[in-house]
């Protein structure tokens, strides 16, 4: 069968994936598995994945597996085709199959011309009723919900920033490191993905701000009513929505365009990875030893996708969790969060390549509340295309002195 979406081609008979300048992408293993199957059933729950995937129970496969998959199958196709909203799998967008396409040319073409009538009057009255719904009754009402609000009086977010101070510190991760990670695997990435990290060097950067919290809803929903943006379609997830959540559903041009507007910027992987480690080259924010609940001094503050730190999903902005050596906040296991930087090898890694390279993508940082240990390391980076929007994909802002 042949599955056609906007995005992609799919041909279950010569197991071959198209991408949408038909171009074959080299999509296998359980990722391919995994868009075949949701191509045949649309929606699908962690449990129907699973029986699919393994009928006899041998091995369980989790969400962070299955995200892993849906990482690889939306970088290659270069959308997010795969989407995952309230515990369901689903491909996004309208497809159709040969088979659909051989049925309609079964009908004869009265029937065709009633089918599609019917269909041009069913838009025809829904775009009649919803007009009239969105419609206050108040003309002078509506014209002024219309004007964008002056810059005077447009509120904006509270400035709660942390000052990172100038010097050396440790940057990217040694071939050693890179190894016990991608052995230690636990949330199921390719050794390739771990590579983009290397090599290991000293890096000196000036005094820079980056905001102490990520970008929340109430801080996002000022700039879309100030600047009349859409706004992130997964504001219709109440697991996700909370005004103190941080926002997520946002594109890198999303988040470019926010940070333009106060007047800051998206930081440099350097930046970033800086204001996550400190100068004593840590592997999490906390420290160097992993445990979801306390740091190398006992304290609570790091991650784990289990729940451990009593958020099922996102946990508040404020929330005092992977909290870095200069007291940012949320650095480790809550969203990814953009960058600047393109998403391309260090100019000193001279023997890996990752076929996500020179595409153009950006950086994400950060492991997010579904990753594990090896995600959310300071120095783990990953590179996604700039329209690309997911429900654990966040920001913060830098600015210079």
């Amino acid at each position: 069968m042949i599955f056609k979406h906007r995005y992609f081609k799919l041909n279950t008979a010569s197991k071959r994936v198209f991408d949408e300048n038909n171009k074959e992408l080299a999509l296998t293993g359980n990722a391919y598995r995994l868009l075949v199957f949701l191509c045949h059933k649309q929606n699908a729950t962690l449990t129907d994945i699973n029986d699919f995937f393994d009928p006899a129970g041998a091995k369980e496969y989790t969400e962070n597996h299955v995200r892993q998959y849906r990482h690889k199958i939306n970088s290659l196709i270069g959308y997010n085709v795969v989407v995952y909203k309230n515990n369901i799998y689903s491909i996004g967008g309208s497809m159709s199959t040969d088979e659909l396409e051989r049925k309609w040319k079964k009908f004869s073409k009265k029937e065709k011309v009633v089918i599609s009538s019917s269909i041009i009057l069913l838009i025809i009255y829904g775009r009649f009723v919803l007009g009239n719904k969105n419609r206050t009754g108040d003309p002078i009402a509506e014209i002024n919900s219309s004007k964008q609000t002056s810059a005077n009086s447009t509120p904006i977010p509270q400035d709660d920033m942390i000052l990172i101070p100038a010097g050396e510190f440790l940057m990217g991760s040694t071939q050693q490191e890179i190894l016990d990670t991608w052995r230690q695997n636990d949330g199921g990435w390719a050794k390739e993905d771990y590579v983009s990290s290397y090599p290991q060097r000293k890096i000196t950067l000036a005094d820079f701000y980056i905001d102490k919290k990520e970008v929340s809803n109430g801080d996002y929903k000022m700039f879309v009513e100030a600047t009349k943006r859409a706004a992130p379609s997964l504001w219709d997830d109440q697991t996700l929505n909370s005004q103190n959540l941080p926002v997520v559903g946002v594109d890198w041009n999303d988040a470019d365009a926010y940070c333009h507007w106060l007047g800051k910027k998206l930081p440099s992987e350097a930046e970033w990875e800086k204001a996550a480690r400190g100068t004593d080259g840590r592997i999490w924010p906390w420290g160097n030893v992993w445990d979801p609940t306390k740091d190398n001094h006992g304290n609570g503050t790091g991650y784990g996708f289990d729940e451990s730190d009593g958020w099922k999903y996102t946990a508040p902005v404020g929330t005092e969790l992977g909290v870095s050596p200069y007291g940012v906040l949320n650095m480790a296991g809550n969203v990814y969060e953009w960058t600047a930087d393109d998403f391309n090898a260090y100019p000193e890694n001279d023997k890996y390549l990752q076929e996500d390279f020179e595409k153009g993508f950006k950086t994400l940082r950060g492991g997010a509340y579904d990753d594990g240990i090896s995600e959310q390391r300071a120095s783990t980076r990953c590179g996604f295309r700039k329209d690309y929007k997911d429900v654990d994909v966040g920001f913060r802002c830098v600015r210079d002195e």
